[in-house]
């Protein structure tokens, strides 16, 4: 089991989720920071949630929801009072936005929108926020035997659109979407062929309509450049989560970790387990709302870069790390890479512990589950 977690299986036929954690709200404040309502609210814990308040500290347990990233994004913190807390908020918000502008393949307006609008062949002066995003995918490509390729955008776009349509695409657009992919067709300068980052980088594609999909690893990145940001601040029990990405530190007080659970591979299943964590990463990346079925084919939003065609199989991936940029990496090689593969090549991956789920794309094809760690 890895160093981070303490984990508890749910009992096969159990059908809910266990509430004897579950704490109590007793105060709702209504705060409009920024352009849009966020909320803020404190709860105190029964006396079985082993105490929300410190007695030392007197730290309380503050929440906020907002949305952001196409998701919503969950901030929890153990502060000693409300303006110390929305202190720790107020600068994780604000590196989420800071880098939304930098890394979003929805804004057309992006740093990475623009890379890949550039003129073929011009190099495209980066940021070092975009640089090191960019040197991460590579290394993940590298790690993942290729399983793991953000140069793949094209046929992201295609076979999201077929999703949005219902509508298979034709065989010349997938033909046409293969040609725009690939690593070789990516450049960096001299000064890029390292991780040191003390000079600025540039980049240039070598095809035209490239596009760089970095929706495998850039939430990862921005969940930990905030979660850093917010425990600066000077609270280090935080947790943050966008949309399935989260971040953990220290536990919540007389707590031995983060309450985390995982979901099993339908709506109608029972949760697969509950992980308590502290002071790491965990992802799950999963097909349960991205896919389309037509013509007796079942088709994920999970793209094989190897031979450009969807995966079929059901599936859902977990992965802990130190990292959510990691985790989140991980989390799609892994699936992508499928369970034997995943299994043969966890222990080359800077990855704590992974849980996979995989079935066929039928309902009634029978669901695999594998634990993999690194003890």
């Amino acid at each position: 089991m890895g160093k981070h977690t303490v984990k508890t299986k749910f009992p096969k036929h159990e059908t809910r989720l266990r509430h004897e954690f579950f704490p109590v709200l007793v105060l709702l404040t209504g705060l409009f920071w920024l352009t849009c309502p966020l909320f803020i609210f404190v709860r105190v814990a029964r006396s079985q949630d082993l105490a929300t308040l410190d007695s030392k500290n007197e730290r309380k347990r503050f929440e906020l929801s907002i949305p952001a990233m196409g998701s919503h994004v969950e901030m929890v913190v153990y502060a000693q009072s409300r303006s110390q807390a929305r202190i720790v908020f107020d600068a994780g918000i604000a590196e989420i936005e800071r880098l939304a502008i930098v890394l979003s393949n929805y804004d057309s307006n992006s740093e990475i929108s623009k890379l890949c609008e550039a003129p073929i062949a011009d190099w495209i002066p980066l940021s070092r926020d975009l640089s090191i995003v960019l040197m991460q995918s590579r290394r993940w490509h590298g790690l993942s035997d290729g399983a793991f390729d953000i140069t793949v955008g094209p046929l992201t776009q295609l076979w999201r659109s077929s999703r949005r349509y219902k509508q298979l695409p034709s065989q010349f657009e997938i033909d046409d979407a293969k040609q725009r992919c690939g690593w070789t067709s990516v450049e960096f300068d001299a000064e890029s062929g390292s991780a040191d980052l003390s000079h600025p980088w540039s980049a240039t594609l070598l095809k035209p309509r490239m596009i760089l999909d970095l929706s495998g690893i850039a939430v990862g990145y921005i969940v930990d450049a905030a979660f850093e940001r917010m425990i600066a601040c000077g609270c280090r029990s935080v947790l943050l989560n966008a949309g399935g990405d989260i971040r953990v530190g220290d536990a919540p007080p007389g707590s031995e970790g983060w309450r985390v659970t995982i979901a099993g591979l339908g709506k109608e299943l029972p949760p697969l387990a509950m992980l308590r964590l502290q002071n790491c990463a965990v992802t799950t990346s999963g097909d349960l709302n991205q896919y389309i079925e037509i013509d007796g084919h079942r088709y994920s939003h999970f793209i094989d870069p190897k031979s450009g065609d969807p995966i079929e199989r059901r599936q859902s991936v977990t992965t802990i790390a130190a990292t959510a940029l990691d985790a989140d990496a991980g989390a799609t090689a892994l699936a992508i890479l499928g369970m034997n593969r995943a299994s043969e090549v966890f222990h080359t991956l800077p990855l704590d512990e992974a849980i996979l789920v995989e079935a066929g794309p039928t309902h009634s094809a029978p669901i695999r589950t594998r634990w993999l760690t690194k003890e």
